[in-house]
């Protein structure tokens, strides 16, 4: 059977749902999307009070959160990876997006790139076979 604070926590997770991912997720593998969309609101709840923490591994997580430990535990890291995006993601805006396109008339044009690479894949042995 499953105590009041089990169950209180179980049903705010149910009663929330899916959580929505605020930054770009090309960091996280798709086993932390999953973590993310499944438990985000429970992580935000523990560490902002919301919800109590009642057992040790949930006391440790808001330490680790709160930065008075490493964070050790997959919770842990993925929670604080995604904290530390949205910070970086603030300071930083859409300069983390950025897509490098080289200029035609940079160092090597177009032309000259596909040539470099045509002669660099296409490489034959000529060596001796005695």
């Amino acid at each position: 059977m499953l105590s009041l604070k089990e169950e209180l926590h179980k049903q705010y997770i149910k009663e929330k749902g899916t959580f929505v991912i605020k930054c770009n997720a090309v960091i996280f593998t798709n086993e932390q999307v999953e973590m993310l969309l499944k438990y985000g609101h429970w992580f935000e709840a523990l560490c902002d009070g919301t919800l109590k923490p009642f057992t040790e591994k949930q006391r440790r997580f808001i330490q680790a959160i709160n930065g008075d430990r490493e964070p050790f535990s997959e919770q842990e890291v993925c929670w604080s990876m995604y904290l530390n995006r949205l910070k970086l993601e603030k300071e930083h805006g859409n300069h983390l997006n950025y897509n490098f396109i080289p200029e035609e008339e940079g160092f090597y044009r177009e032309d000259m790139y596909r040539d470099i690479q045509r002669n660099l894949f296409s490489f034959e042995d000529h060596s001796d076979k005695s």
